[in-house]
């Protein structure tokens, strides 16, 4: 056994020499460092820790590796910085190699070309749980807290940022969130308030929502775990600390009242077509009581806001203001979050805002109703945090169901008004070609089941045996899980004589797709979106579990132009029975999904090419909260 470890001991040492002789002459003809050799070598050295052994020096490449060490010493590239770590470990200065790497790596790299390093992480863990664990042990351990504060938000920035990009594992995300929420807990206790705020956010939030499929229970646990421990430590330590005053001012309602709408950046997404909408409905049907303003937060760390589509708010006619832009010189993803949250609130109450509108739940707008920056301040929700319950909200508002100008939603009340949606977001042109060679990927001859959004949405025991049961008894039917999220979770439990019939294409154009989907069984418990409403103004059918949004208003429609055949469909169904029995009737019967889906588009016609009666009672909300 002895002789055996020896062995692999010196061949080991052996095939080391030969990666670095590799590398260094490939370097000296291209001036430029192999990855894939580089990454060759990173694995026989991560394998003398596998097999328990010792690197046998060789003095003679041990003279060439401190030449090429010299000549890399400045370079800050991943590359380079994982091969002089190689180096650092082979000639003995440091015992740990993972060690060696996560911390040259992490503190070295410039975050803007920080990706390629995690190729090298992938060699030396197993699995992402791992990963994370690592980042733990080498990066935010106890030590961190002493680092300079610019070197903690770009640790957090870099390893957040990138994880978001490359890795969607749930139980990896939950292992996390209780990992950083212990340093979370540290940052608060030490008054490391740069490092509280750049975790709340970024990584804590990431990490914490897409885990589960009860939203409102997730969202519960983190309010109790993390908002309310952070809206404690801003009253009681920030305020004495910046000697903050509340603005309990009143109202003039003599002059115009300023409404600011705060937004975290302007994208492409949900939430910002939403507000176009209303911001287009509000300049078309002006009220001259009000004065309008977008102050958008543009967090140059998630990219920032997409000049496109700050043109088409500012084409419209909207006073818009980059608070980014005007608080910092630099776009920088590193800066100060406590600086932007005082600033932006100084900027706000110079403006005189009267009502102070939130889009979401960053950082900042915790910060600025925990304070009291407006005399009004509102909380927009937009059906992913209905749990968010920081004490400043004076009001919530919602926009929903037309027939309801009050809803509850567990103990908290929203003031509702009816949806706006412009018509450009619900059924855009699409390219024809690009149509057809979408649908090469998939199955000819098929009823294409699918939905658009978060994966974890679809990640529900009940939903998937009941798409798998009907994909098993229905031959020619597929489903299509559009969306970002962790697709191994669902792969682990739909049936194994399935998986040639479910498909995951990632995030993908929800107009595109609605025309490859030809039945959009909505998830449950937690439903979708948006997508569902630019589903069904394709003249698509749509089925429901338990009262999800406009069910009612479409099966009354249902109902009146049926046919006798179709009396025991249930567009809105009640039991997991229900939706299995009607989800097959869809699928084998044409005429059905015609029929259904005609009436969905002429519900999204009434209902949200028509603003006017939405718009009025967006006024009367404005009217209520400053009365």
């Amino acid at each position: 056994m002895i002789e055996n470890k020896e062995q692999i001991q010196i061949e080991l040492s052996q095939l080391i020499h030969q990666d670095i002789v590799k590398i260094v002459t490939d370097y000296s003809q291209k001036s430029l460092l192999n990855l894939e050799l580089l990454s060759t070598l990173i694995q026989d050295i991560n394998l003398l820790k596998t097999y328990n052994v010792n690197y046998i020096h060789n003095e003679e490449l041990d003279e060439i590796i401190m030449i090429v060490k010299n000549e890399l010493k400045d370079l800050c590239t991943s590359r380079a910085v994982a091969l002089l770590g190689c180096f650092e470990y082979l000639l003995n200065t440091n015992s740990d190699f993972k060690q060696i790497l996560y911390i040259n790596l992490t503190l070295r790299v410039p975050s803007e070309i920080f990706l390629e390093s995690f190729s090298f992480f992938n060699i030396v863990v197993p699995n992402i749980k791992e990963l994370f664990q690592d980042f733990i042990t080498y990066i935010f351990n106890d030590k961190f807290l002493a680092l300079d504060e610019n070197i903690q938000i770009d640790c957090i920035y870099k390893i957040w940022s990138f994880s978001q990009k490359i890795y969607h594992d749930n139980d990896a995300s939950k292992f996390a969130y209780e990992k950083l929420k212990l340093l979370f807990d540290k940052a608060l206790l030490f008054d490391k308030t740069e490092v509280a705020f750049w975790l709340y956010y970024t990584p804590l939030h990431y990490f914490h929502s897409g885990t589960g499929s009860n939203i409102d229970e997730l969202n519960e646990k983190f309010k109790n775990e993390i908002e309310k421990p952070l809206e404690k430590y801003i009253i009681e330590k920030l305020v004495p600390k910046y000697n903050i005053v509340p603005n309990i001012r009143n109202i003039n309602k003599d002059e115009k009242i300023k409404v600011a709408f705060i937004l975290q950046r302007i994208i492409r997404h949900s939430t910002i077509k939403v507000c176009f909408s209303l911001i287009k409905a509000i300049l078309s049907n002006p009220n001259n009581k009000y004065e309008f303003i977008l102050y958008d937060l543009a967090f140059p760390e998630s990219g920032g806001s997409d000049n496109i589509v700050v043109e088409e708010f500012e084409s419209l006619g909207v006073k818009y203001i980059n608070l980014h832009k005007i608080l910092f010189e630099s776009n920088s993803p590193i800066y100060s979050l406590l600086e932007k949250s005082l600033r932006v609130r100084e900027q706000l109450i110079a403006d005189n805002i009267d009502i102070l509108i939130g889009l979401h739940t960053r950082i900042e707008y915790l910060f600025l109703y925990a304070i009291r920056t407006a005399p009004v301040q509102i909380y927009w929700y937009h059906s992913s945090n209905a749990q968010y319950a920081i004490s400043g909200i004076d009001y919530r508002i919602k926009h929903g169901d037309f027939d309801q100008n009050q809803v509850e939603h567990d103990k908290y009340k929203f003031l509702q008004f009816g949806d706006i949606l412009d018509k450009s977001y619900l059924d855009p042109d699409i390219d024809s070609n690009q149509l057809k060679s979408e649908l090469t990927l998939y199955p000819s001859n098929c009823v294409v089941l699918g939905t658009i959004g978060r994966l974890s949405k679809i990640d529900s025991d009940e939903y998937i045996k009941i798409i798998d049961e009907i994909l098993l008894n229905l031959d020619n039917v597929i489903y299509i899980a559009a969306g970002f999220g962790d697709k191994e979770s669902l792969v682990s439990k739909i049936n194994k004589n399935n998986l040639n019939k479910w498909f995951f294409p990632g995030p993908v154009d929800p107009h595109l797709y609605g025309h490859i989907i030809d039945i959009w069984p909505n998830t449950f418990p937690q439903p979708q979106g948006l997508s569902t409403l630019e589903f069904m103004s394709k003249a698509k059918p749509v089925l429901t579990m338990k009262n999800n949004f406009h069910d009612f208003e479409v099966q009354n429609e249902w109902n009146k132009k049926r046919t006798d055949k179709f009396k025991d469909f249930k567009m809105n169904t009640e039991t997991f029975e229900e939706y299995k029995r009607s989800l097959e009737l869809l699928i084998i019967n044409k005429e059905a999904r015609s029929l259904l889906g005609q009436i969905n588009l002429d519900y999204v016609k009434n209902n949200y090419y028509n603003t006017t009666k939405s718009l009025n009672r967006f006024y009367e909300i404005l009217g209520e909260v400053i009365s």
